[in-house]
């Protein structure tokens, strides 16, 4: 009797090993599967992911060559002096001295340059570095004060016709040339010309 017990229980025994070995061999199958396809999901995320980079990367490079053909830029060759006055026999009548500007400004982008001008700021050479001119001027050119009475010297003055300071516009590709005195208070040695414009009217 105690044989067919014996033979019963290593029967189960065996039967519960081969049940318990295949449930393990089934969950290990399932898990490896499922890892691979975790990794195999992982790869495909990071190809899109990289897809996703490139394509933003094309988008930018698109609208900025957009903004390319919309926009204006202007860039400069000019020269300037500071005439004094004062120093020559022909201008000694002349009651201020005035920074001459020469050159040419160019549209070199795509789009038209609406309020074009040139921003001129300049400081006296004299005491303290006064600020003498913080003006902006159109391309068009002109002779121009820096206040009302000097600006009522040069409109009543015959030498020099009346100008503008009404900013005007510069088609893309177009150059403008520069011819601009600017008669101010002092005399000026350190100076910045800056084109300004703006994308829209």
């Amino acid at each position: 009797m105690k044989t067919k017990v014996d033979k019963r229980i290593l029967a189960v025994s065996v039967i519960f090993v081969i049940i318990f070995g295949g449930v393990l061999s089934y969950y290990f199958y399932t898990i490896y599967a499922q890892d691979s396809k975790i990794a195999l999901l992982n790869t495909q995320e990071q190809n899109l992911n990289n897809e996703v980079a490139n394509l933003t990367s094309q988008i930018s490079s698109l609208k900025g060559q957009i903004t390319n053909f919309t926009t204006a830029y202007l860039t400069t060759a000019l020269e300037a002096n500071e005439i004094i006055t004062s120093a020559y026999t022909a201008t000694k009548s002349i009651p201020y001295n005035y920074l001459y500007i020469s050159g040419s400004v160019t549209n070199t982008g795509d789009g038209m340059a609406y309020n074009a001008g040139l921003h001129v700021v300049a400081y006296d050479v004299y005491g303290n570095r006064t600020l003498d001119i913080d003006m902006t001027f159109p391309l068009s050119g002109g002779t121009f004060g820096t206040d009302s009475g000097i600006d009522a010297y040069v409109t009543n003055s015959q030498q020099y016709p009346e100008s503008s300071l009404q900013l005007g516009k510069l088609a893309g590709g177009e150059t403008a040339t520069i011819n601009i005195q600017i008669f101010h208070e002092g005399t000026v040695s350190n100076w910045t010309i800056t084109p300004v414009w703006t994308n829209s009217p």
